[in-house]
């Protein structure tokens, strides 16, 4: 059961959810579908991809897609067009061992460049998703992306949330937390935020007691 208020607000969006594979992903498309949202569930695993959308098949359609490839992020692009696009939430670069931080850079890049007019004509809330490496070059660099993007899709907005430890530890109360900051950013509750800020997700667990890094 979500703790987020004000839920029925998401009735009807249209989202688009990248890195759909990734355990926070699942748990967004998931809680979104029973909201009543509309959405478009992103990876590279097809037949992970159809598991997902089997849940709510009339809300969630699945889409096997490699952003870091050109071609298919520019079909993509061409097949949106202009379609108003609510909310995206881009976990992609969450997902370990899947490139360098060049792919890593390239999957949200991608993605962003090929729903742009999407959002714009919404006008969307993005949500990315940033890895909290010890060295801080991928969250740095995607934390630059984000300010840059968030200026080039206005009046859409774009927020970077910071997933410390984002490769363990998903219990069912981290996801749940995790993603009430998410649905928090994109919720109107939210609107006088202004675009570009990249928060802390454990923050937000520590001041709500959510966070429990029992392991999973």
């Amino acid at each position: 059961m979500t703790r987020l208020f004000g839920v029925s607000v998401f009735t009807g969006k249209v989202v688009l959810v990248s890195g759909a594979g990734h355990p926070l992903g699942r748990a967004m498309v998931r809680r979104l579908s029973g909201f009543g949202a509309r959405i478009v569930a992103i990876d590279t695993e097809a037949q992970a991809m159809h598991r997902l959308a089997a849940h709510r098949p009339d809300r969630i359609e699945p889409l096997a897609l490699d952003l870091t490839d050109p071609e298919a992020c520019m079909i993509l692009g061409e097949s949106w067009g202009g379609e108003p696009l609510h909310l995206v939430y881009d976990f992609s670069a969450l997902n370990a061992g899947k490139g360098g931080i060049g792919q890593v850079a390239a999957r949200s890049d991608g993605l962003l460049t090929s729903i742009a007019r999407g959002l714009r004509a919404g006008p969307g809330r993005a949500i990315v998703g940033l890895p909290d490496d010890e060295d801080g070059a991928v969250s740095g660099m995607l934390a630059a992306m984000v300010r840059q993007w968030n200026a080039a899709l206005a009046p859409a907005k774009l927020h970077g949330v910071t997933i410390s430890g984002a490769t363990k530890h998903w219990t069912a109360a981290r996801l749940t937390s995790s993603g009430d900051l998410m649905l928090a950013l994109s919720h109107p509750v939210t609107r006088a935020l202004a675009g570009g800020v990249v928060m802390k997700d454990g923050a937000w667990a520590e001041a709500t007691g959510k966070d429990d890094d029992g392991g999973c």
